[in-house]
């Protein structure tokens, strides 16, 4: 069972598999498109901001928002620009909730052996609490 962190431990996580030389990068596999892209971006952040705070690189897929309001693109594009980016991390963090394209990429980083941590809930200290105890392992 993974212990839940407050927000104030989140800073204090001992990173037993990180050195200043290898900080690992964490792709975060989210819901984005219901019920709603701008929402779930929102979230998203508070999770990465968490992360960044315990010693992670959170990689954020969800900031294409941004990108495809300038130049959009088929939703197909930006799944495979996200296993492009995906392929190059440590780990995915897989946060609750129904999403097809989060089911996918957690269907890619199985078969690339990339490992997948799944929190109990989409609390930001239940995701750096399930980080830091993949890497502590």
């Amino acid at each position: 069972m993974i212990a839940t962190l407050t927000r104030q431990q989140t800073h204090q996580v001992e990173q037993t598999h990180t050195t200043p030389d290898h900080v690992p990068l964490v792709y975060v596999a989210a819901p984005y498109t219901q019920p709603d892209p701008v929402q779930n971006t929102h979230e998203v952040i508070k999770i990465a901001d968490a992360l960044l705070d315990a010693g992670f690189t959170p990689l954020i897929p969800h900031l294409t928002l941004a990108w495809h309001l300038v130049s959009p693109k088929p939703y197909s594009a930006w799944l495979a620009y996200d296993q492009n980016l995906l392929a190059r991390c440590d780990a995915l963090l897989r946060v609750p909730g129904d999403s097809h394209g989060a089911t996918e990429e957690c269907t890619f980083a199985d078969e690339m052996g990339i490992p997948v941590v799944r929190p109990r809930s989409a609390d930001p200290a239940d995701c750096v609490a399930a980080l830091a105890s993949h890497f502590s392992n």
